[in-house]
Protein backbone atom coordinates (compact mmCIF):
# COMPACT_ATOMS: atom_id res chain seq x y z
CA UNK A 1 0.00 0.00 0.00
CA UNK A 2 1.43 3.39 -0.94
CA UNK A 3 1.34 6.17 1.66
CA UNK A 4 0.92 9.58 0.07
CA UNK A 5 2.32 12.62 1.88
CA UNK A 6 0.59 15.93 1.40
CA UNK A 7 1.66 19.37 2.52
CA UNK A 8 -0.32 21.36 5.04
CA UNK A 9 0.28 24.67 6.81
CA UNK A 10 -0.21 25.19 10.53
CA UNK A 11 0.54 27.86 13.10
CA UNK A 12 1.17 26.57 16.62
CA UNK A 13 2.24 29.17 19.20
CA UNK A 14 5.25 30.86 17.59
CA UNK A 15 6.04 28.04 15.17
CA UNK A 16 5.12 28.18 11.51
CA UNK A 17 5.26 24.75 9.92
CA UNK A 18 6.38 25.51 6.40
CA UNK A 19 6.46 21.94 5.14
CA UNK A 20 4.66 19.60 7.50
CA UNK A 21 3.92 16.29 5.80
CA UNK A 22 0.64 14.75 6.86
CA UNK A 23 0.43 11.15 5.68
CA UNK A 24 -2.84 9.82 4.35
CA UNK A 25 -3.43 6.09 4.20
CA UNK A 26 -6.19 3.90 2.89
CA UNK A 27 -8.36 2.32 5.57
CA UNK A 28 -7.79 -1.41 5.93
CA UNK A 29 -10.58 -3.84 5.06
CA UNK A 30 -12.81 -4.87 7.95
CA UNK A 31 -11.69 -8.47 7.39
CA UNK A 32 -7.99 -7.58 7.85
CA UNK A 33 -6.71 -8.43 11.32
CA UNK A 34 -2.90 -8.17 11.04
CA UNK A 35 -0.51 -5.84 9.23
CA UNK A 36 3.12 -6.94 9.27
CA UNK A 37 5.39 -4.11 10.34
CA UNK A 38 8.11 -5.38 8.01
CA UNK A 39 5.74 -4.93 5.08
CA UNK A 40 4.49 -1.47 6.03
CA UNK A 41 6.99 1.03 4.65
CA UNK A 42 7.73 4.05 6.81
CA UNK A 43 6.90 7.45 5.37
CA UNK A 44 9.57 10.11 5.73
CA UNK A 45 8.11 13.30 7.20
CA UNK A 46 9.84 16.66 6.86
CA UNK A 47 9.04 19.64 9.10
CA UNK A 48 10.55 23.10 8.74
CA UNK A 49 10.04 25.70 11.46
CA UNK A 50 12.03 28.76 12.53
CA UNK A 51 14.88 27.79 10.26
CA UNK A 52 15.03 24.26 11.68
CA UNK A 53 14.44 21.13 9.62
CA UNK A 54 13.38 17.86 11.24
CA UNK A 55 13.01 14.58 9.37
CA UNK A 56 11.34 11.57 10.99
CA UNK A 57 9.70 8.29 10.04
CA UNK A 58 6.04 7.39 10.49
CA UNK A 59 4.37 4.01 10.14
CA UNK A 60 0.60 4.35 10.06
CA UNK A 61 -2.14 1.72 9.98
CA UNK A 62 -5.67 3.00 9.50
CA UNK A 63 -8.06 0.40 10.90
CA UNK A 64 -11.81 0.82 10.30
CA UNK A 65 -12.28 2.09 13.87
CA UNK A 66 -9.10 4.19 14.42
CA UNK A 67 -5.50 4.54 13.34
CA UNK A 68 -2.23 3.55 15.01
CA UNK A 69 0.92 5.55 14.32
CA UNK A 70 4.53 4.81 15.22
CA UNK A 71 6.65 7.95 15.02
CA UNK A 72 10.44 7.53 15.15
CA UNK A 73 12.67 10.56 15.74
CA UNK A 74 16.47 10.84 15.64
CA UNK A 75 18.70 13.52 17.14
CA UNK A 76 20.88 13.29 14.06
CA UNK A 77 17.85 14.22 11.92
CA UNK A 78 16.85 17.24 14.01
CA UNK A 79 15.17 15.62 17.02
CA UNK A 80 11.42 15.72 17.62
CA UNK A 81 8.95 18.00 15.87
CA UNK A 82 5.43 16.83 15.00
CA UNK A 83 2.15 18.70 14.82
CA UNK A 84 -0.62 16.90 16.69
CA UNK A 85 -3.65 16.53 14.44
CA UNK A 86 -6.06 13.60 14.97
CA UNK A 87 -4.01 11.79 17.64
CA UNK A 88 -5.98 11.32 20.86
CA UNK A 89 -3.45 9.33 22.89
CA UNK A 90 0.35 9.58 22.91
CA UNK A 91 2.51 6.85 24.51
CA UNK A 92 6.28 7.37 24.65
CA UNK A 93 8.16 4.13 24.00
CA UNK A 94 11.64 5.63 24.30
CA UNK A 95 13.30 9.02 24.72
CA UNK A 96 11.29 12.07 25.75
CA UNK A 97 9.01 14.64 24.14
CA UNK A 98 7.52 17.97 25.15
CA UNK A 99 3.88 18.77 24.46
CA UNK A 100 0.82 20.53 25.88
CA UNK A 101 -1.94 18.83 27.88
CA UNK A 102 -4.93 20.75 29.23
CA UNK A 103 -3.15 24.02 28.46
CA UNK A 104 -0.01 23.11 30.40
CA UNK A 105 3.45 22.33 29.05
CA UNK A 106 4.59 18.83 30.00
CA UNK A 107 7.57 16.58 29.32
CA UNK A 108 6.80 12.92 28.73
CA UNK A 109 9.54 10.36 29.26
CA UNK A 110 9.75 6.71 28.29
CA UNK A 111 6.69 4.90 29.62
CA UNK A 112 4.62 8.09 30.05
CA UNK A 113 1.28 8.78 28.38
CA UNK A 114 -0.89 11.77 27.50
CA UNK A 115 -4.52 11.75 26.43
CA UNK A 116 -5.93 14.61 24.35
CA UNK A 117 -2.61 16.46 23.92
CA UNK A 118 -2.57 19.61 21.79
CA UNK A 119 -0.09 21.68 19.82
CA UNK A 120 3.10 19.89 18.94
CA UNK A 121 5.50 17.20 20.02
CA UNK A 122 9.02 18.57 20.30
CA UNK A 123 12.40 17.58 21.67
CA UNK A 124 16.11 17.43 20.92
CA UNK A 125 16.95 13.73 21.14
CA UNK A 126 15.94 10.32 19.87
CA UNK A 127 12.39 9.21 20.64
CA UNK A 128 9.78 6.66 19.58
CA UNK A 129 6.11 7.52 20.10
CA UNK A 130 3.02 5.35 19.62
CA UNK A 131 -0.12 7.38 18.91
CA UNK A 132 -3.74 6.28 18.56
CA UNK A 133 -6.61 8.25 17.02
CA UNK A 134 -9.20 6.27 19.01
CA UNK A 135 -11.35 8.66 21.00
CA UNK A 136 -13.03 8.34 24.35
CA UNK A 137 -15.38 5.45 25.04
CA UNK A 138 -17.54 7.82 27.09
CA UNK A 139 -18.68 11.42 26.53
CA UNK A 140 -16.86 14.44 27.92
CA UNK A 141 -13.41 12.94 28.43
CA UNK A 142 -10.81 15.32 29.82
CA UNK A 143 -7.07 15.59 29.03
CA UNK A 144 -4.72 13.73 31.34
CA UNK A 145 -1.11 12.71 31.86
CA UNK A 146 -0.29 9.27 33.24
CA UNK A 147 3.27 8.65 34.42
CA UNK A 148 4.60 5.17 33.90
CA UNK A 149 6.20 5.25 37.34
CA UNK A 150 2.73 5.59 38.88
CA UNK A 151 1.24 2.58 37.08
CA UNK A 152 1.44 -0.59 39.14
CA UNK A 153 1.81 -3.92 37.29
CA UNK A 154 -1.08 -6.35 37.58
CA UNK A 155 -2.07 -9.62 36.00
CA UNK A 156 -1.47 -13.18 37.05
CA UNK A 157 0.79 -16.09 36.21
CA UNK A 158 2.79 -15.44 33.06
CA UNK A 159 0.81 -12.33 32.09
CA UNK A 160 1.84 -8.92 33.44
CA UNK A 161 -0.23 -5.86 32.54
CA UNK A 162 0.37 -2.20 33.23
CA UNK A 163 -2.96 -0.44 32.77
CA UNK A 164 -2.79 3.29 32.09
CA UNK A 165 -6.25 4.49 33.03
CA UNK A 166 -7.37 7.97 32.02
CA UNK A 167 -10.80 9.57 31.59
CA UNK A 168 -12.70 7.70 28.90
CA UNK A 169 -10.21 4.97 27.94
CA UNK A 170 -6.97 3.21 28.82
CA UNK A 171 -3.73 1.94 27.33
CA UNK A 172 -2.47 -1.47 28.34
CA UNK A 173 1.21 -2.44 28.21
CA UNK A 174 1.25 -6.22 28.34
CA UNK A 175 4.14 -8.65 28.87
CA UNK A 176 3.62 -12.35 28.22
CA UNK A 177 6.15 -14.96 29.34
CA UNK A 178 6.85 -18.05 27.29
CA UNK A 179 4.00 -20.50 27.76
CA UNK A 180 1.53 -17.84 28.86
CA UNK A 181 -1.14 -18.88 26.38
CA UNK A 182 -4.57 -17.28 26.81
CA UNK A 183 -8.02 -18.91 26.55
CA UNK A 184 -10.51 -17.80 23.86
CA UNK A 185 -12.19 -14.53 24.81
CA UNK A 186 -13.85 -11.51 23.26
CA UNK A 187 -14.56 -7.90 24.11
CA UNK A 188 -17.13 -5.18 23.50
CA UNK A 189 -14.57 -2.90 21.85
CA UNK A 190 -11.80 -3.23 19.30
CA UNK A 191 -8.28 -3.47 20.67
CA UNK A 192 -5.66 -1.79 18.45
CA UNK A 193 -2.36 -3.48 19.17
CA UNK A 194 1.29 -2.82 18.42
CA UNK A 195 3.55 -5.78 19.19
CA UNK A 196 6.59 -4.38 20.98
CA UNK A 197 8.75 -7.44 21.60
CA UNK A 198 9.06 -11.13 20.87
CA UNK A 199 6.92 -13.44 18.75
CA UNK A 200 3.43 -14.86 19.29
CA UNK A 201 0.71 -16.77 17.50
CA UNK A 202 -2.58 -14.85 17.24
CA UNK A 203 -5.89 -16.63 16.67
CA UNK A 204 -9.03 -14.76 15.60
CA UNK A 205 -12.20 -15.83 13.79
CA UNK A 206 -10.75 -19.23 12.91
CA UNK A 207 -7.56 -17.75 11.41
CA UNK A 208 -4.01 -18.03 12.76
CA UNK A 209 -1.28 -15.38 12.39
CA UNK A 210 2.41 -15.47 13.30
CA UNK A 211 3.16 -12.02 14.71
CA UNK A 212 6.35 -10.36 15.92
CA UNK A 213 7.68 -7.07 17.24
CA UNK A 214 6.59 -4.20 14.98
CA UNK A 215 3.38 -5.86 13.77
CA UNK A 216 -0.05 -4.21 14.03
CA UNK A 217 -3.12 -6.20 15.16
CA UNK A 218 -6.82 -5.46 15.43
CA UNK A 219 -8.77 -7.56 17.90
CA UNK A 220 -12.29 -7.05 16.63
CA UNK A 221 -15.18 -6.50 19.03
CA UNK A 222 -17.30 -9.61 19.40
CA UNK A 223 -14.88 -11.99 17.68
CA UNK A 224 -13.23 -14.69 19.75
CA UNK A 225 -9.45 -14.51 19.87
CA UNK A 226 -6.61 -16.04 21.85
CA UNK A 227 -2.82 -16.10 21.99
CA UNK A 228 -0.18 -18.79 21.87
CA UNK A 229 3.07 -17.60 23.42
CA UNK A 230 6.07 -19.75 22.38
CA UNK A 231 8.49 -16.95 23.31
CA UNK A 232 8.54 -14.06 25.76
CA UNK A 233 6.63 -11.22 24.10
CA UNK A 234 4.79 -7.98 24.70
CA UNK A 235 2.46 -5.40 23.19
CA UNK A 236 0.71 -2.09 23.82
CA UNK A 237 -2.93 -1.46 22.99
CA UNK A 238 -5.89 0.83 23.46
CA UNK A 239 -9.64 0.39 22.91
CA UNK A 240 -11.78 1.76 20.09
CA UNK A 241 -15.55 1.76 19.80
CA UNK A 242 -16.93 -0.49 17.06
CA UNK A 243 -18.38 1.33 14.08
CA UNK A 244 -21.78 2.76 14.98
CA UNK A 245 -21.49 1.84 18.67
CA UNK A 246 -22.49 4.23 21.42
CA UNK A 247 -20.67 5.03 24.66
CA UNK A 248 -19.46 2.19 26.86
CA UNK A 249 -18.05 1.91 30.37
CA UNK A 250 -14.24 1.66 29.88
CA UNK A 251 -14.12 -0.92 32.67
CA UNK A 252 -16.24 -3.20 30.50
CA UNK A 253 -14.27 -2.67 27.31
CA UNK A 254 -12.09 -5.73 27.78
CA UNK A 255 -14.50 -8.12 29.44
CA UNK A 256 -14.23 -11.87 29.02
CA UNK A 257 -17.71 -13.36 28.61
CA UNK A 258 -18.25 -16.78 30.17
Amino acid sequence: MRIIPTLTFALATSLMFAGFANAQVKTEADSTFVIKGSERAATSMVVRADGKTVTYDAKIVAWPTASVKVLSFKKAKGGVLHQITDEKTIFVRSGSVDTTVDGKAVTLGAGDLASLPTGTLSGKGDAVVVAWTAGSLTPDAKPAVVRGADVKPGGAGKLVIKRYDFPGNSVRAVTLQKGGDTPPNSAKTDSLILVTEGKMRFHQDGKVFEVAAGDFIREVAGLQHNWEVPHDAGFVTTSALPIGAGPIDPNKATDRPK
